[in-house]
């Protein structure tokens, strides 16, 4: 025996490549489950979402596709709501109600988006879930798409963190229940790789790069004026970036620029955008309702995406501009410091990223701001929110500085870090991914409710081409009934609405003619910045008269919010056998039975 043996616990070491390459492998498949455990969560979080019926402009888009729309449509137009052309023809059969502006137009330029929407009703008619599952498949792609951008930008830790922020986040929840909303997560998947790819090419500078941005902007740009937004990232890598030529940034920027300028020009040829709406406020052509518009909605989107809020909190026609601004002024305010700290913790190489993501997410919501503040236009913000808030909770959480700052006495720095990444973990964490699930959930019980309401009717009300059926009150959900009463959208001959509005009291003054009267403080249909009708820049005076087939209309009193009351004359006895009377509570939608000549009789929502 020999005295030299090696215990039997001992091995040869490990090279260090080895170990290094061992190291590396863990560290991908960690990053690799983290990911799917992402993409798990976002199938849990969005599952409302998902199981979401068809809902508001998803029926008019159906009713398009099987060309019983009251104007014609193609492919590329399903987008197309309200024209010139045919207007008249919408007026005719009641899908404008009487208050409309007299030159309302709302005209999206969104052609991919439309395709998609029109082939896959051709494919998949009658089954909403498979298209839903669509419009996922594009949300998990634009995760992939946001995660190399954040793993470039950040650590794997931090990256996985900003990740989950912009994948559960509330402003996907609509865009994935809303069908008709999808151009959303089109624009943001194609705009998103476009970035990745421009900044690529200003970084290598090889011309493949430079054509692939280019053609996966006009991708973008093609699905939806949303793509707009990843400008402000563009400009806000030209103001951090390195220093170069005049000449060098502009071609760099024309990745971005030259698709734009084609978008722009066949949008303003073919006659598209908005007017005379409240919900939509075109930038050139309301430029004046636009400008007063920008402060409310610029700060109500800056809280929403900050603090992961739903739409409701910070509603366009419940609260002053005061709210908006405390809240982004006073989260500015306790984000400012341990932001810096966080940022100064990066190395050299990552901080110029950091900050054009930070800088671009604010250019971002400039292009969004013709409409009327929602979660839902918040997407391309968040590409640059989100690494914001994985470098802060990685700093305050994870790094070696918060370990440090552990075993010294806590500053009011240090103590103002903690409180931040506590607050906006909690916000993007917890309360984001819960508000996108509530959000989803919101969705899914509305069109479920209408689904089921409209089915009640089906059969009751006739839609031949003599059938005229008169809404007493209603909420927003009527306007898109007559499109769900038939499997093919066939509309009745005429659909009047006379109210938009909660309590209203009918009188009948005689055989053809009803009063309906609203509350001081209501009005007969909405008026305001979120108003889809009738923009606030429209007021309506008392003693104003609307003419629309078969019903005049004489607006009787005008109070603060709006018209109070007003006289209908209709071209027939109210009693005909041709009309038929509804009216919409929270229960659905019912008959109505008219008070008798010279009475009055309520009806509430």
């Amino acid at each position: 025996m020999t005295n030299d043996a090696a215990p039997r616990s001992s091995r040869p070491p490990q090279p260090r490549a080895t170990i290094a390459a061992l190291s590396e492998v863990t560290q991908r498949r960690r990053a690799w489950i983290g990911l799917a455990l992402i993409l798990l969560l976002g199938v849990i979080v969005y599952l409302p979402a998902i199981r979401t019926p068809f809902l508001l402009d998803d029926y008019l888009q159906a009713s398009m596709v099987e060309g019983t729309f009251p104007g014609k449509r193609g492919p590329f137009d399903l987008y197309d709501f309200i024209n010139d052309a045919d207007r008249s023809a919408l007026i005719e059969r009641g899908m404008l109600p009487w208050w409309s502006h007299p030159e309302l137009q709302i005209r999206f330029f969104r052609p991919l988006a439309s395709a998609l929407r029109y082939f896959e009703h051709q494919a998949f008619r009658g089954t909403p879930l498979l298209m839903h599952l669509h419009s996922f498949a594009w949300w998990a792609a634009m995760v992939l798409g946001a995660r190399v951008i954040f793993r470039r930008a950040l650590s794997a830790r931090a990256a996985a963190i900003a990740t989950a922020v912009f994948a559960l986040a509330p402003a996907h929840a609509i865009p994935l229940a809303w069908l008709a909303n999808r151009e959303a997560l089109l624009s943001l998947t194609f705009g998103i790789a476009a970035l990745v790819a421009h900044a690529r090419f200003r970084e290598e500078r090889r011309p493949r790069d430079a054509a692939l941005a280019t053609l996966l902007f006009t991708l973008a740009l093609l699905s939806g004026e949303y793509a707009v937004c990843f400008g402000g990232y563009v400009l806000a890598l030209e103001i951090v970036g390195k220093r170069e030529s005049l000449l060098r940034r502009v071609g760099f920027v024309s990745t971005f620029v030259l698709p734009t300028a084609a978008y722009l020009y066949a949008r303003h040829r073919g006659g598209y955008g908005s007017f005379g709406s409240g919900f939509y406020t075109d930038p050139f052509h309301e430029t004046g309702s636009f400008l007063r518009a920008v402060p409310r909605r610029f700060f109500t989107l800056l809280a929403d995406g900050w603090l992961a809020l739903d739409d409701e909190l910070l509603l366009p026609n419940t609260t002053s501009i005061v709210l908006p601004v405390l809240l982004a002024i006073g989260t500015a305010a306790l984000l400012y410091v341990p932001l810096r700290r966080a940022y100064a913790a990066q190395d050299e190489a990552r901080r110029p990223l950091v900050a054009w993501l930070l800088l671009g997410s604010v250019f971002a919501l400039v292009p969004v701001l013709p409409v009327v503040p929602s979660p839902r236009v918040l997407g391309a913000s968040l590409l640059g929110i989100a690494p914001a808030v994985g470098m802060l909770l990685e700093y305050a959480w994870f790094s070696a500085a918060s370990d440090e700052d552990a075993r010294r006495p806590r500053s009011a720095a240090v103590q103002l870090t903690g409180l931040a990444a506590v607050a906006l973990g909690f916000a993007h964490l917890v309360h984001g991914p819960g508000t996108a699930w509530l959000l989803g959930r919101r969705q899914q019980r509305s069109a479920d409710d209408f689904t089921k309401h409209s089915a009640e009717l089906r059969g009751e009300i006739e839609t031949p081409e003599d059938a005229q059926v008169v809404v007493i009150r209603c909420m927003a959900s009527a306007f898109f009934l007559p499109f769900a009463l038939d499997d093919h959208g066939r509309l009745p001959a005429r659909w009047r609405i006379l109210a938009q509005t909660g309590h209203a009291l009918v009188l009948r003054r005689d055989a053809r003619t009803l009063e309906v009267r609203v509350p001081p403080e209501h009005s007969l249909f909405p008026m305001g910045s979120g108003a889809l009708f009738r923009s606030q820049d429209a007021p309506i005076a008392p003693g104003e008269v609307f003419q629309v087939p078969g019903i005049r209309v004489t607006v009787l009193d005008v109070g603060p919010h709006g018209p109070r009351a007003a006289r209908f004359e209709l071209d027939r006895d109210l009693d005909a056998p041709s009309l038929t009377w509804i009216t919409e509570s929270r229960g659905g939608f019912s008959f109505a039975e008219l008070p008798p000549r010279g009475f009055g009789k309520p009806f509430d929502p």
